[in-house]
């Protein structure tokens, strides 16, 4: 039907039979020429999704044997081209999954992940430990592995990872995400990882903000000489510092993503210095009705000058960091 042919008497052309037929093939969320006999319900949908949505029982693609052409209805088990007609179902074909897709999202599929993902498979590459794939940038520069990452349920909305169509953050600690539920805990603000507490983004400028907030907020004199000890939660070592409303700042990567270990407790005022340190209740546990003398004091002072320096010096040096990508999502 030619275009002159559609004109209605307003002067308005009608859509073409063209335009008709290719809206028409495939679905919300693949264009395709085929549809699947589902085995779990023996029915006819256009892809898993459709399937999923109407139904109470989830459909695992891999499972399907027959399928129908869309142009001929002919019924036959699951291949690249109609055995009838000849058409092709998808211009991405892929037999492992059972994946069609006139689409051009540059689908590739991963024998790692035993999945097709889009992207390129050029952009991607499969780190074994962490069991996905990740973007090559990652590859050069080093990343935090963490042990089948992808094959946990995001954080969250408790929603799948690994087969999701929906992209992923990948924060420094390695734990991922997806990436509209990263972006809605930055807009709720919270920018600590979810799984590890660990900072997600750059917290330069809030820490500086903090240390100016602390300066302009002297503690009320009897407060002024109260320490306690704290553990990062960035680079996961403990400092003793002084107590503050506003917060509590780690004496080593400088941030104020920490928590309290113990109760504070008031300082002698012999030393101002903060070392790092473990809590220890052999200091103020002590049973004997005899008063310390100083010289006791004095060797209590330096045995736990010793300790916390070799707690210092166990630390190892960390783990490689790279800025957050996105792993590539499901095809």
């Amino acid at each position: 039907m030619s275009k002159e042919n559609t004109e209605t008497e307003n002067g308005e052309s009608s859509v073409t039979t063209e335009e008709i037929s290719e809206k028409r093939i495939g679905c919300a969320h693949y264009k395709r020429r085929a549809k699947f006999v589902t085995p779990c319900c023996n029915k006819l949908y256009m892809c898993r999704y459709c399937h999923d949505e109407k139904e109470e029982h989830y459909f695992n693609r891999k499972s399907v044997t027959e399928l129908i052409c869309t142009e001929c209805d002919t019924r036959q088990k699951v291949q690249a081209k109609c055995i009838k007609c000849g058409v092709t179902f998808g211009k991405y074909t892929c037999l492992i999954c059972n994946l069609f897709d006139d689409e051009d999202k540059k689908q590739y599929h991963c024998d790692g992940c035993g999945i097709c993902r889009v992207g390129g498979r050029d952009r991607f590459f499969h780190c074994e430990r962490c069991n996905m794939c990740l973007p090559v940038q990652l590859q050069e520069v080093g990343h935090r592995c963490v042990e089948n990452v992808s094959r946990a349920n995001c954080p969250v909305c408790l929603e799948d990872i690994h087969t999701s169509r929906i992209p992923c953050h990948i924060p420094d600690c390695g734990h991922l995400l997806h990436r509209p539920c990263f972006e809605q805990m930055l807009r709720s603000g919270h920018y600590a990882c979810p799984t590890c507490q660990t900072s997600m983004i750059d917290m330069t400028n809030l820490w500086n903000y903090l240390d100016s907030e602390v300066a302009a907020t002297p503690m009320p004199p009897e407060y002024a000489n109260y320490k306690t000890t704290i553990l990062c939660k960035d680079c996961h070592k403990l400092s003793t510092v002084k107590f503050h409303v506003v917060g509590l700042k780690c004496q080593h990567c400088g941030g104020y993503n920490t928590c309290q270990t113990n109760g504070f407790h008031k300082d002698s005022g012999t030393s101002d210095q903060c070392e790092t340190s473990t809590p220890s209740s052999s200091r103020s546990g002590s049973s004997s009705s005899q008063p310390d003398t100083t010289e006791q004091r004095d060797e209590n002072d330096t045995t736990d000058t010793r300790e916390e320096h070799d707690t210092t010096d166990t630390h190892g040096p960390d783990l490689p960091r790279a800025n957050p990508l996105d792993e590539p999502p499901q095809a």
